[in-house]
This record gives C-alpha cells, structure tokens and sequence, in this order.
C-alpha cells in the first residue's frame, strides 16, 4: 500500500489525512486502536505493524515511522518516488536537498536525523558491512551462499525504517 508523505504535515492513508500534531482520538477514528508492544502507551502500531505511531505528552502525534523497508507492504512515497526502493545513497542526497541544512550524522552510516524537516532514516548494515562479512565467512571456512549474500546486499543497499516528526523533533 503507498502512504504519500508530507515532512512536518502528515501522510496521506487511502485518501485520509494523519497530521503531525492531530489529536489521538482523531487518529483513532480513522486507524483504530492499534496495537500496543509495550507499557508504553504513546507508542502505537499499526498495518501488521509496519506504521509506528508515537504520541507526545498531550495525546498528539509527534512521530510516524514506517518499518519494514524494501520488504514491507506499506511504501511510502515522497516527492512521487517509493521511499524504501530508492537506494539508500539516493534517498539520502533526495532528503539533504529538501533538508537544507543541518544533519545528524552520529549513528552513520546507520541512521541519520535531517533536522530541518524532522526526518529521520535507520538501516542495520551497510554494503560494506556484507562485504566484510563475506569475508570473514570465508575466511571462518563456511562461506555465504550468493543468494545469501544478495539478499542481504539488498537488504543494505536501501533504509529499512523512515521516519517523519514534529518540527523540531531530532532536536534535543
């Protein structure tokens, strides 16, 4: 399913509107309950739980995530392109653009938070990461399959988790 993204707005489900800042009943009327994973009750999936949903203080949506990347039913689309089947290098320059200004970089390669529009990207391995992982399996005697190493080059060639906030939210 595509969920067209608007930074520091909202996403767009099946032509209705979620916002940033929209109250919590709101949202529920138009998702549902949703599920809950933990004690923590501001934090809410949905869709399989593929869509996070975090709430601040006053019952209002401060953060959706999207979490199954290139393998996940939901696709979210930006600017008229599938965020999760963009290569990672590509989407990172598309959100530097539109950002325009000051990224964190303390988790890179891994995660970066895009300040200026309150966007934030994760992904557990990079190719390289494979790469030396290849490596090792080989040097250990029990080498990865080539399907094996495809799939998880594939896997880190893309973000697995996109995130957009309030204004200002990557900033402490």
């Amino acid at each position: 399913m595509n969920i067209e993204v608007k930074v520091l707005d909202r996403i767009i489900i099946k032509d209705k509107d979620i916002y940033l800042g929209m109250e919590r009943k709101d949202v529920e009327s138009i998702l549902g309950v949703g599920n809950y994973f933990s004690h923590e009750k501001n934090r809410v999936y949905y869709f399989n739980d593929e869509m996070r949903i975090d709430y601040g203080l006053d019952e209002t949506v401060e953060f959706i995530e999207f979490l199954y990347g290139i393998d996940g039913e939901l696709q979210p689309i930006l600017n008229g392109k599938e965020i999760f089947q963009m290569d990672a290098n590509q989407l990172f320059d598309m959100l530097s653009d539109i950002n325009n200004g000051e990224i964190d970089d303390s988790e890179g390669p891994f995660a970066y938070a895009f300040l200026e529009i309150s966007v934030g990207v994760y992904r557990e391995s990079t190719p390289e990461d494979i790469e030396d992982l290849r490596a090792k399996s080989e040097e250990d005697g029990n080498p990865m399959s080539q399907e094996e190493f495809e799939e998880e080059m594939r896997r880190a060639n893309h973000w697995m988790t996109f995130g957009i906030g309030v204004k200002d939210y990557y900033r402490f």
